[in-house]
C-alpha cells in the first residue's frame, strides 16, 4: 500500500489534488518532494486524505 501512495502522489496534478482537498500547490510540491525522498509522513492531514481516497478505490 505504501508504494501505491508514493506512486499516486508523484503522478498527482494540481487540479486533481484540489479535488482531493489539497488546497495549495506548495503543499502538493512538498508532498511530491517527500515522496521522491521516500520520507513521506503518513500522519499529515493531506496524506490521510489521499490514503482514504485510495482505500475507496481499492475496495
Amino acid at each position: 500500500m505504501r508504494k501505491a501512495v508514493y506512486d499516486f502522489i508523484l503522478n498527482l496534478t494540481p487540479k486533481r489534488a484540489r479535488e482531493l482537498g489539497i488546497k495549495h500547490r506548495s503543499m502538493l510540491a512538498y508532498l511530491k518532494k517527500k515522496a521522491k525522498e521516500g520520507k513521506l509522513n503518513f500522519k499529515l492531514r493531506n496524506v490521510k486524505r489521499i490514503i482514504q481516497y485510495l482505500a475507496l478505490i481499492f475496495t
